[in-house]
């Protein structure tokens, strides 16, 4: 190569680099108005290009695809370079000036590059699909009534259940017509709002499972929602493998409505639900047990809307205007909506039909018609048909001939009857509608079709329903004392108060008590005081937190299983004091200890390390000695009761007793009751003691008894005194009666030779507060001395005729009430008529005689005189009412506190955070 042919290309290529990008760029300018006509064109041709894509599309959203996301984002680009050409066009225009070649350069360039932009977007343009098919959304919205009454309650009920890890199946149930399909599409729109992140769920099904629905059919259903492809007739098993394989892996929330049946979910391709792993089932169905049976961990009761709701969706239905245009009208939609009975479905298909009604005798003859359940007939109704239908479904989806039947003799009570259960069962028998072979049987059969219509929905829980049962899971303190018609405590019930820790059901007259009791974990405090029950349930062993358990006077209980006392460990206070239990009684040795399944003392051992307060009485001597031979035992109260076949008892009474009572022992003749002499300052605590029903106790012996405050003695027709109680200088109260032997209560000894006028007052009583004699017909002296008794406060004498003069010193600063018969009074003899006029002003003349009564003694301990008489019962038990004895008898001065009234003593020993009164069957009502 020569030296000029280098030069030559070195020449030319340096030309070209130099000289093409100027003639290029020339060209922008001299080309300007060429290339922008050839843009224009090129994008006619794509717009041309996007229409026919449009129509394409069209067809395709009936076809239910949806645009392809090329397409999409090509027919963006298409709209962009419309508006740039029209942009460019525009600055072609404002820059028309001949000279003006930098504008023409300018515009120039760009119409080349925008061209070679449009050109390759017309290519792209020639697609051959331009929608695909539409893929299964998250969620699919479904219709829904604008406007629901009384849904959001049970919405948010859902929606929490739904977060919780533990809940995996949802079922909920109700009557047709009230709103469970409702409920059940508001769930399903709820998540078309809301971020999957917020509950976990891949996917929301929808779908309906009808009567007549099978699981081939549901099937089909949920895999066209959630967009899998199952063959065409296949067999139900493939389909069931292809769903289960779709479905392990997703997260998803299925919603079945109008479910009639139990519904095997594996069967159907549908993994169990598993909460933890955010795969969870809904149901909605008429009976509650379907519920149990698809083993639903939370359900919800779908009930009729109250009568404000009710009022609020009809007034919406028939329109405010047409309600309030006549006050007459006004009234009788009222009535109309009333008919009603609160089932949404009505309401909506009434009110409607009623918006065209505009005069008072349209309203008047459609309420007319209703109340003869001839809706049909009202004008303008159409048809209401399908009313009835889905009404009358649950009727025809009874089990037998033999329910129908007994569904409809409820037609023989009037329209909202509140049915007493017994006596519809009554009914089904006298009918034969029931086959039994014992009562029992009968009664049984009669109570499980009730609840089969009940769960059916077509049976409501009346007014005097024995379970209208109340949930308060947060409740910590509940008392249901005094509860008389309470007959039965349902097992749902403890369901509801989970969480209690003070239960008190004293004076409620139930005879069971429901094995479900066990479920009430942190129970603290159980009161069955003076209940029926007769059997302590088994469960009672797992409330591992009870600390107090009183069983005290119940008069029915004849069982306490082996094992169930001994159990709670924490047991600080266990009360049997005055019950009728005499299963610990029976004596056994290792031969038959293993077929005795009752309570046995011997198990307290196993408490004495918290248990601080004992109660108890006992029926046998050889029981006492077996209760004192246990180690750390702390007897607070100790009741001796009947003791068969011993005359004599000499008690050495613990430290620890607080109350000693001894009654109905027949053969007692002699008592001797004493301290421990061998411990050095040692003195009992007993502070109330008494002898009642002791038809043959001849004499009373009492040592060192220094804390006595209250004895009582009655009905011990063979003693002739109570010399004993000289040795009392702390006895504060003495209530003797039915003594018909007893000529003088007290024996002063060598001092009855004196006049005792001419003696001073024998200062034994200081303390005595409360002098109470009944019924002594022998009594002629009460003592052969003069006492001083200065802190007396109130004397009560009735039927003590021989008794005619009263032995108290002057010294009576205290006293407030003298009472008895004014024969008595008249006829008392006065050593001194100062005496007479001194304590007349005191007396109080009354034929109302306190020895009908009886003390009960209890762990209330008494802080009063006044506050004694509230604390007795009449002897016979056919009444449990308190007694208002002492407002007859002594009435308070000091008006700032009422310890008794009308309708019996308010029990100050108690605080009651919440009380629940419960009226008839059971049925429960707020104060």
């Amino acid at each position: 190569m020569s030296i000029f042919t280098v030069v030559d290309f070195i020449t030319s290529t340096m030309a070209s680099l130099l000289w093409d990008p100027v003639i290029r760029h020339m060209n922008y300018l001299t080309e300007m108005e060429e290339n922008v006509e050839k843009l224009d064109s090129t994008v006619k041709s794509l717009e041309a290009r996007k229409h026919e894509i449009q129509i394409r599309l069209k067809n395709s959203e009936r076809k239910q695809e949806i645009c392809n996301p090329e397409v999409t984002e090509w027919v963006v680009k298409v709209a962009t370079m419309e508006n740039e050409l029209s942009e460019l066009k525009n600055g072609q225009k404002k820059r028309r000036h001949p000279f003006n070649y930098w504008s023409k350069y300018e515009i120039g360039t760009r119409a080349a590059k925008k061209l070679k932009e449009a050109e390759i977007l017309h290519e792209k343009g020639a697609f051959k699909q331009v929608s695909i098919e539409i893929p299964p959304y998250f969620v699919q919205e479904v219709p829904i009534v604008p406007v629901t009454k009384g849904i959001d309650c049970n919405l948010s009920k859902v929606l929490h259940y739904l977060q919780d890890e533990k809940v995996g199946t949802v079922g909920i149930w109700g009557m047709g017509g009230v709103g469970k399909t409702t409920l059940l599409r508001k769930i399903n729109n709820h998540f078309l709002g809301v971020i999957k992140e917020n509950f976990g769920f891949d996917l929301v099904i929808y779908v309906v499972a009808s009567m007549a629905c099978g699981i081939v059919q549901l099937q089909a259903d949920i895999a066209e929602k959630i967009g899998l492809f199952l063959k065409q007739g296949s067999s139900m098993e493939v389909r069931a493998s292809s769903m289960l394989s779709f479905l392990r892996t997703k997260k998803f929330l299925l919603l079945i409505d109008d479910l009639w049946d139990y519904l095997d979910l594996g069967d159907a391709g549908i993994p169990y639900p598993n909460g933890l792993n955010k795969q969870k089932v809904i149901i909605a169905t008429r009976h509650e047990n379907i519920c149990g049976r698809m083993e639903a961990h939370k359900t919800i009761c779908v009930e009729c809307l109250d009568q404000e709701n009710a009022w609020q969706l009809f007034k919406e239905k028939a329109t405010e205007a047409v309600i309030s245009s006549d006050a007459r009208i006004g009234k009788l939609a009222k009535e109309v909506a009333e008919e009603c009975g609160g089932l949404p479905l009505a309401l909506a298909v009434l009110g409607r039909a009623m918006a065209t009604k505009k005069t008072f005798h349209e309203w008047a003859l459609a309420l007319s018609y209703l109340k003869k359940s001839r809706i049909h007939e009202i004008p303008n109704m159409g048809n209401v048909g399908h009313i009835y239908t889905r009404l009358k479904l649950s009727y025809d989806y009874l089990q037998d001939k033999q329910i129908k039947e007994c569904f409809l003799c409820c037609s023989l009570w009037p329209e909202g009857y509140s049915i007493w259960k017994v006596e519809l069962i009554d009914c089904w028998m006298g009918m034969g509608l029931i086959k039994y072979d014992t009562i029992e049987e009968a009664y049984d059969k009669g109570y499980t079709i009730i609840e089969y219509l009940k769960n059916a929905c077509l049976l409501d829980a009346g007014y005097l329903e024995d379970t209208e049962a109340i949930n308060c899971p947060n409740i910590q303190f509940l008392s249901l004392q005094q509860n008389f018609q309470l007959k039965v405590i349902p097992a749902s019930f403890f369901q509801s108060i989970l969480y209690v820790s003070y239960l008190d059901l004293s004076w409620v007259p139930i005879k069971e008590l429901p094995e479900e009791i066990g479920t009430l974990v942190e129970l603290q405090y159980l009161k069955l005081k003076q209940t029926h029950v007769k059997s302590l349930p088994e469960s009672i062993r797992q409330l591992k937190k009870l600390k107090f358990l009183h069983l005290n006077y119940m008069d029915f209980l004849k069982k306490i299983p082996y094992g169930v006392l001994s159990n709670l460990s924490m047991l600080q206070v266990l009360n049997l004091y005055g019950s009728r239990y005499a299963g610990c009684e029976v004596d056994f040795d290792l031969t038959n200890h293993m077929e005795h399944d009752e309570f046995r003392i011997e198990e307290l051992a196993c408490l004495t390390g918290e248990l601080k307060a004992l109660g108890i009485t006992v029926k046998k001597v050889s029981t006492l000695q077996r209760l004192f031979g246990i180690r750390g035992i702390h007897v607070r109260f100790l009741g001796l009761y009947i003791l068969n076949g011993e005359t004599s008892l000499t008690l050495t009474i613990p430290e620890s007793v607080l109350v000693l009572n001894v009654m109905a022992c027949s053969d007692l003749k002699e008592f001797s009751a004493t301290n421990n002499r061998h411990r050095y300052g040692y003195h009992p605590r007993l502070e109330f003691l008494t002898f009642w029903d002791l038809p043959r106790l001849e004499n009373i012996s009492m040592e060192r008894l220094q804390n006595l405050r209250v004895l009582t003695v009655g009905k011990t027709c063979q003693l002739k005194d109570l010399s004993c109680i000289l040795k009392l200088p702390y006895l504060e109260h003495l209530d003797v009666s039915f003594c018909n032997k007893m000529k003088q209560l007290v024996d002063m000894g060598n001092t009855s030779s004196m006049e005792a006028k001419d003696e001073a007052p024998v200062q034994v009583f200081r303390q005595l507060k409360i002098l109470q004699l009944s019924s002594l017909p022998s009594l002629d002296c009460f003592c052969n001395s003069r006492l001083d008794c200065p802190s007396l406060e109130y004397i009560d004498v009735f039927s003590c005729p021989k008794l005619k003069k009263l032995p108290f010193g002057n010294d009576m600063g205290k006293l407030k009430r003298i009472r008895g018969e004014r024969t008595w009074w008249d006829n008392l003899e006065w050593d001194e008529r100062g005496s007479c006029l001194s304590l007349f002003p005191f007396f109080k003349a009354s034929q109302t005689c306190s020895a009908s009564f009886r003390p009960e003694l209890d762990s209330n301990v008494i802080s009063s005189p006044e506050a004694f008489f509230t604390k007795r019962q009449p002897l016979l038990h056919s009444s449990v009412r308190f007694t208002s004895y002492l407002k007859s008898v002594f009435e308070k001065e000091d008006r700032g506190l009422k310890v008794a009234s009308n309708d019996g003593p308010l029990d100050l020993s108690l605080v009651i955070l919440l009380f629940v009164k419960l009226m008839l069957l059971g049925g429960l009502h707020w104060p």
